[in-house]
Formats: C-alpha cells, sequence, structure tokens
C-alpha cells in the first residue's frame, strides 16, 4: 500500500514540475529596457536567469528562433540609481526585477559592469552562435534607454482561465504545455487555441476570432475554414448539382441551363424534352432559342421543325395588342367628338332659318315668304 501511495506521489509531483515548468519567448523588436517590461506583462516579465538549467533553455529558444544576428538581448537585471557596484555579488549590486534577488548561478558578467553610483543601468544577455546552437558570453550593462531585443518568461503562478466555448465535444489539455487546447466540436471540427501573453486564448493561426463562437454552426451554403471563420461553400465543385453549368454565389449556387432566355434554370437543370431526334439546344443569343440541326434529319423532324423554333416575340404579343386597342378607343372617342360638333353646327343652321322665315313672314307678308323660300331653292 504504501509502494502504491509513494508510486502515486511520485507521479503527482513529475505532473506538477511539467505545469509549473517555465517557458521563454524570444522578442526581436528592439525596445528600451520600461518598454520592454510592459511588453511581457500581464502575463510574462522580462527573463530572471538564476541557474544553468535556466540559461540552457533560454539559449535553445534562442537558438529555435534562428536570430543569428542578434547577440544583445534585454533581460530583466537591473541596478537602480544610488546603488553602486559590489564586486563581491554575484550579481554585481545588480537585481532581477522579477522579484528582488541578487542571486544567480550561472557565469555572470562578460565584461565589469560601470562603476558609477549617480546612473541606473539594466543587463543585457550577450550570445554568440556555433554551427550546433547558441552560447552564452554572459551579461552586460548598459543606460536603459537604449533598444533592444529582449526576453520575456511566463509567469507561472499566473494561468489562463479555462476558455468557455458552446458547442464543443471535447477540450483536451497536453500535460507538458498547459498554455494550449485542443477543441473539438461537436461538428467534428477542430481547433487549437494558445494562451496569449495577456492571459486570453486565441485561435493559432486565427487573428480577432471570437473563440467562444468557434464551434458554433454557419449560416446555410457557409462553413469555418481553419481560421475559424465562415466562409462559401463552393457547391459547384463539391456535390455538383448542376446537369450543364452551374455558377456559385454567396451562401448558394445557380444551375446554368442553354434553353432558358435568361441563362438561369428556374428549378431543375434537366432540358425539356422533345420528340426530335439528334437534335441540340444552342446557347441564348439575344432572347431567342434557336434549334440547331444536324447534316441530315429525318422528314417528320423538318416538317415540325417550325413547330419547335420559338421567337420571343410570340410571348410578347400583349405588347401590341394592348396600344392597339387603346388607339382604337382613342379613335372612336374622336369620331364621336367630331360628329357631335358636326350635328350642333347643322343644329345652329336650321335655327337661323326658321328665324329668318318667323322675320319675313311678319315684314313683308306672304310675298317675302316667297322669297325666302326661293332664296332656299338656289
Amino acid at each position: 500500500m504504501q509502494l502504491w501511495t509513494g508510486l502515486y506521489f511520485t507521479s503527482f509531483l513529475n505532473m506538477a514540475r511539467c505545469l509549473l515548468e517555465s517557458s521563454y519567448t524570444v522578442h526581436l523588436n528592439k525596445l528600451s529596457f520600461e518598454n520592454a517590461q510592459n511588453y511581457c506583462k500581464p502575463g510574462s516579465f522580462l527573463t530572471n536567469i538564476p541557474n544553468e538549467k535556466e540559461m540552457d533553455k533560454i539559449l535553445k529558444t534562442i537558438w529555435d528562433m534562428n536570430s543569428k544576428p542578434t547577440t544583445l538581448f534585454w533581460i530583466g537585471l537591473k541596478r537602480d540609481k544610488g546603488i553602486c557596484v559590489e564586486q563581491h555579488l554575484p550579481l554585481k549590486g545588480f537585481f532581477w526585477t522579477v522579484d528582488n534577488s541578487t542571486h544567480s548561478d550561472v557565469k555572470t558578467w562578460k565584461t565589469k559592469p560601470q562603476d558609477t553610483c549617480t546612473n541606473i543601468r539594466c543587463g543585457l544577455l550577450s550570445v554568440e552562435y556555433s554551427d550546433s546552437g547558441a552560447k552564452s558570453n554572459g551579461f552586460e550593462d548598459t543606460t536603459c534607454k537604449n533598444d533592444h531585443p529582449f526576453i520575456c518568461k511566463r509567469n507561472v503562478k499566473l494561468a489562463c482561465p479555462r476558455p468557455e466555448i458552446l458547442s464543443t465535444r471535447d477540450m483536451t489539455e497536453p500535460s507538458n504545455d498547459p498554455y494550449t487546447r485542443q477543441i473539438v466540436c461537436l461538428s467534428g471540427a477542430r481547433f487549437n487555441l494558445t494562451c496569449s501573453k495577456d492571459l486570453v486564448w486565441t485561435l493559432v493561426g486565427g487573428k480577432n476570432v471570437n473563440i467562444s463562437q468557434l464551434c458554433q454552426e454557419c449560416q446555410k451554403g457557409y462553413r469555418r475554414d481553419a481560421s475559424g471563420n465562415c466562409v462559401d461553400v463552393n457547391e459547384c465543385e463539391e456535390s455538383k448539382p448542376c446537369k450543364q453549368g452551374c455558377l456559385n454565389t454567396e451562401g448558394s449556387y445557380k444551375c446554368l441551363c442553354s434553353y432558358n432566355d435568361d441563362g438561369i434554370c428556374n428549378g431543375s437543370s434537366k432540358p425539356p424534352t422533345t420528340n426530335l431526334k439528334n437534335n441540340e439546344y444552342s446557347k441564348i443569343n439575344r432572347g431567342k432559342s434557336v434549334l440547331t440541326q444536324p447534316t441530315s434529319l429525318p422528314d417528320d423532324a423538318r416538317m415540325n421543325e417550325t413547330v419547335v423554333h420559338t421567337d420571343k416575340s410570340d410571348g410578347d404579343i400583349s405588347n401590341i395588342v394592348v396600344p392597339a386597342i387603346i388607339a382604337l378607343l382613342i379613335f372612336i372617342v374622336l369620331l364621336v367628338i367630331v360628329a357631335a360638333i358636326v350635328k350642333g353646327c347643322l343644329r345652329r343652321r336650321s335655327i337661323k332659318l326658321a328665324q329668318r322665315k318667323a322675320e319675313a313672314v311678319a315684314l313683308n307678308g306672304s310675298s317675302s315668304m316667297e322669297k325666302v323660300n326661293e332664296k332656299e331653292e338656289t
């Protein structure tokens, strides 16, 4: 029983050691000491190098970055104003900014620090390269305002919170890397996450992606790519839904048909059936569906050719009939108006003649009436 207890305890310690193992990031952009400190925060800090084991890890990280032209890196080593160089101390009066420690077991200084107590001085790691890897030359001191590349160390006391992602099937945490997760969605899609220096989970290879929606289904006709973005599905290439041509559109597709006026199928892309043999439809030409005739056609096919050939103008007969009817109505109305005008003129004339007769009778008697009648006859 004690043996098993001891084994479990040893396994637990090994797991804890893996989880608390430090990780480093090398940044080749050049910043001042203070700006480099702020850049590493809040999840990291300018690295300390307390022992040879930590130094070996840092040198391997530098070598993996393939940064051979860079030989000086800011580390979290500093001496405040008013503190003088103390040759008997390992760090010569400098301290690690992460915990104010003044201890280090590594071969520390490449050159003796500047012997002054009036200025703030900051520390650099000097590196040289060989064919097999990077090697430390020790520390150098310089003014903190200079710009140099820098090395950040993960703050093992801070950890990324568990990522909250909807519709996940599984979430795997590698035992040797507490800063990564593999997400498996209900749909089967897989994504890798990494914990940033700001203690925020981000998608590996994706920028500005809302990871909480990473496993959510996209709208119909779209799906998520490796970067977590909803992109259009090209149905024409994947499922080949059309008998003839196919046009991919955003979120959908259209089948192209040569026998429709607009070239787009209204439903099925299967051509209409006919009783003709060896006939094929040509492409749309200015709204007409033209039948191309082979070199030889049966007699019955030639007789029926006019039946198959259709012109767009036959379907647009209403465009001619309606204007004709309107024109006819206008013509009838004009005739009625003209007839009414003529009738009115004739009526006024007959009234004037009747008045003249009455006046003649009243003034001249019957003789005048006869003259009036003679004038009418002439």
